[in-house]
């Protein structure tokens, strides 16, 4: 039931799978509070959105991933124009391009309380004066944004000694990640690896590496695939499982490789996660690296790159291994180290479990969104 004097907040993302995957539980418990309405581009190939409560409104922007001049600036007015008229106490922005865009329409229109989330830097991977403008849009979305909201400990060191971020006006949610695990939903189960690898016809003796997300070539998957095949003329009962959208087209020559198998994105990780055995996430950037903490609730280790975000995600040694990144022959002895290793292997998965029960529940996460959410709407009305 709708109590009038909710305040009105809004969260504003590029695409709805992002609220729906991420942030679903916390805009579950913010619309106990507060009137939430969630904006993003409603018009893309998406099931239908009986995911969210029935109390939180949507718009619909026509907003674009990529930078596109006119139809950014399209956007701005028109996210303006629903600021003006809905009267948000707060917005709060994840992704990029979300960031920029309601950042600015709000910093116009003066809304007392503006939060934005960093997951990660797309300008670390990039050169000369793409860079430039990527990290000078950073740190645009910071001056202009009240507070700053990042997903793990080393991407915020990261960040304020690139002077993106300062230290008093930004903070790390709980001990990292952009929404925490459920772990009613992440859980091993050996009926669940059964069935899995039955339905998807991989024997029970087969060894699994699992690489979980969008497959491109930041993701380090050209490494991932080149490491695979060098284990595989050894190893045949090895397999590599990679699922998730194919944003850079390279599912056919993965295809190509023996044991490796290939699945769109699904809305049902957990049961590659349970059929697999050792997690592959050997990223060129990466603002946390959530999949390796679903992961982990699944006592399934992780082998990522040693950069910011993976190696808060990573307990190198104890949860899973670091790898230099870029490195397909680091790669390939580290999975051949798991794949031989059982007693360490197991290791590593109980310490991953316990890693993420204790530290990375969604719950804590959701906590500390909402008395963030109160901290700040309060700081405003008493001034």
């Amino acid at each position: 039931m709708l109590i009038n004097n909710q305040k009105k907040i809004a969260i504003v993302v590029t695409i709805p799978s992002t609220a729906r995957f991420f942030l679903i539980h916390q805009i579950e418990s913010l619309a106990k509070l507060y009137q939430v309405t969630l904006i993003s581009n409603f018009s893309l190939k998406e099931d239908s959105l009986d995911w969210l409560p029935d109390n939180v409104k949507t718009v619909h922007i026509p907003i674009r991933r990529k930078i596109h001049l006119l139809s950014d600036a399209c956007v701005l007015c028109y996210l303006m124009k629903i600021f003006y008229k809905s009267d948000f106490k707060l917005v709060h922005s994840v992704s990029p391009k979300a960031g920029l865009l309601a950042m600015m329409a709000s910093f116009f229109l003066r809304i007392p309380v503006r939060i934005h989330t960093f997951t990660g830097q797309v300008w670390v991977t990039r050169q000369g004066i793409v860079r430039v403008v990527l990290k000078a849009i950073d740190s645009l979305i910071s001056s202009i944004s009240n507070f700053i909201l990042i997903d793990s400990h080393s991407q915020k060191k990261f960040l304020i000694k690139h002077n993106i971020v300062d230290n008093l006006s930004s903070c790390v949610t709980g001990n990292g990640s952009i929404c925490g695990v459920n772990l009613n939903k992440f859980k091993s189960g050996l009926e669940a690896r059964k069935k899995t690898r039955k339905f998807l016809g991989i024997n029970n003796n087969a060894f699994v590496f699992l690489f979980l997300g969008r497959s491109n070539r930041d993701k380090g998957v050209i490494e991932l695939g080149a490491a695979f095949y060098e284990l595989n003329k050894r190893f045949k009962n090895s397999i590599l499982l990679f699922v998730g959208s194919d944003e850079d087209n390279h599912y056919a020559d993965f295809e190509k490789i023996d044991g490796v198998m290939t699945f769109p994105e699904t809305s049902f990780p957990e049961q590659y996660i349970n059929a697999s055995d050792v997690l592959c996430l050997p990223s060129y950037r990466e603002g946390f690296g959530h999949v390796i903490i679903e992961a982990a609730a699944c006592g399934v280790p992780a082998i990522g790159s040693d950069i910011y975000g993976i190696s808060d995600a990573i307990v190198n040694n104890e949860t899973g291994l670091l790898v230099e990144p870029k490195s397909t022959i680091k790669l390939k002895d580290a999975m051949e180290l798991l794949m031989n290793n059982s007693k360490m292997r197991k290791r590593m998965g109980e310490n991953a479990f316990n890693r993420a029960s204790t530290m990375f529940s969604q719950q804590l996460l959701t906590d500390e969104i909402i008395n963030l959410y109160a901290n700040l709407l309060n700081i405003h009305d008493s001034d």
